[in-house]
């Protein structure tokens, strides 16, 4: 059965809960993949699993924290719909209203949506192709002001969603009930209503299908203090040409074991990220204290792959302490072993040109438990030349239609 069906099957037999909040915190679930229910739905969470189908129903936009929001533009109702893959904790701020308020000394304690579901897919009815998800979320992680202009992005969010006017032309109607509760008061007049703006959805893959996210159970045989560090090496120079797109072709054997060659690679990165995020904490602790070694977080195990970076960390950069994000590219080789490097992360580095850095670690050695690094701003990851080795290809489409 297919993403849509899944879902509105759901809905159509009453089974699908309703998440709201305002708008500009459903930015934050497009670009990471979760909701986040508070102290008091606690019991509700608890009993979502795997499987299960949550309703995104948008609210205006909090006026305390947004600005750019044209009156003209409505946000109220039904914007997409995901599917449960797990459930997690947080301790740090992720949303913008907790981001402001955990900045701001006269309020003692911010509000925070501890509980957080993360979904394995979901459809947006808006136009979220449209929204840098994660340059957005970086905005907010990152934002030191009393406000953020986020107009055109709740615009975009906000359009083809399931209005209530809509909704309550074909006779069905909800309670005023907050998140949690289930949709099942003529759910078979929604389930059609979303039928007609699924045909115009984007369907998000947020869960473990190619990439599997990774669980602590992952890391329990990694011991990152057995390790020694090496210090910083950094590449020789040269003025030799990187090799050509053919020239790297032209290396691989038609014997090479590519299953086998990806686990390893896979193995090898999670070591590398583990030992950054290790030293990581440690720095933080010397120079910022115990209280601020929870805000130093492995992406990729507590929220998947996808953020454009492997570890959110801090740093004082003279006006204050602000997030800072590193991106871990591992290697057994040496200092001058080329990486690959998503455009997801490119476009992350561009976006972050004072926050982001590039952790290369080379020459790791496992039977010896040795390695060192070298790191790069993103200003000089994105001045280094860069040779393209992949392509997109357009299924389902004319050959003179394709770019």
């Amino acid at each position: 059965m297919d993403i849509t069906s899944r879902i509105l099957e759901e809905i159509a037999k009453g089974e699908a809960r309703k998440a709201n909040g305002p708008i500009e915190h459903w930015l934050t679930t497009l670009a990471t993949g979760f909701w986040g229910f508070d102290a008091d739905k606690e019991s509700v969470w608890n009993e979502l699993k795997e499987g299960d189908v949550l309703v995104f129903q948008s609210i205006p936009p909090n006026n305390n924290f947004v600005i750019g929001h044209s009156p003209k533009t409505k946000t109220s109702g039904f914007i997409g719909a995901g599917i449960v893959e797990r459930i997690s904790k947080k301790t740090e701020p992720r949303w913008l209203s907790e981001v402001i308020e955990s900045q701001n000394l006269n309020v003692s304690s911010p509000m925070m949506w501890p509980n957080l579901v993360h979904f394995s897919d979901v459809l947006w009815l808006g136009n979220v192709d449209q929204i840098p998800a994660q340059t957005v979320q970086a905005m907010i992680d990152g934002c030191t002001e009393e406000k953020l202009d986020l107009g055109i992005h709740i615009a975009h969010l906000a359009s083809n969603r399931l209005s209530l006017n809509a909704m309550k032309d074909v006779g069905f109607t909800y309670a005023p009930m907050g998140t949690g509760g289930r949709l099942k008061k003529n759910a078979d007049k929604l389930a059609g209503l979303f039928k007609v703006q699924a045909q115009l959805a984007t369907h998000i893959v947020y869960g473990a299908v190619d990439q599997p996210i990774l669980t602590p159970s992952s890391t329990t045989d990694f011991d990152p203090s057995v390790f020694t560090y090496e210090g910083t090496r950094l590449p020789t120079k040269s003025k030799a040409k990187p090799p050509s797109i053919a020239e790297v072709k032209g290396t691989y054997s038609r014997k090479r074991d590519y299953l086998q060659e990806a686990a390893n690679n896979q193995s090898l990165g999670l070591a590398g990220e583990l030992l950054v995020f290790e030293r990581e904490k440690q720095r933080v602790r010397i120079e910022h204290g115990e209280e601020y070694v929870s805000r130093v977080m492995h992406v990729p195990v507590t929220e998947g792959d996808g953020a454009g970076y492997d570890i959110r960390s801090v740093r004082d950069t003279g006006s204050g302490v602000i997030p800072y994000y590193l991106e871990v590219k591992t290697t057994s080789g040496g200092a001058n072993t080329a990486f690959f490097i998503s455009e997801n992360e490119v476009n992350f580095a561009a976006a972050n040109p004072q926050s982001f850095e590039i952790v290369r670690v080379h020459s790791l050695d496992i039977g010896k438990k040795t390695y060192q690094d070298y790191r790069l701003s993103a200003d000089e990851l994105l001045r280094m030349p860069k040779t393209p080795v992949s392509y997109r290809v357009n299924v389902g489409v004319e050959p003179d239609q394709c770019e």
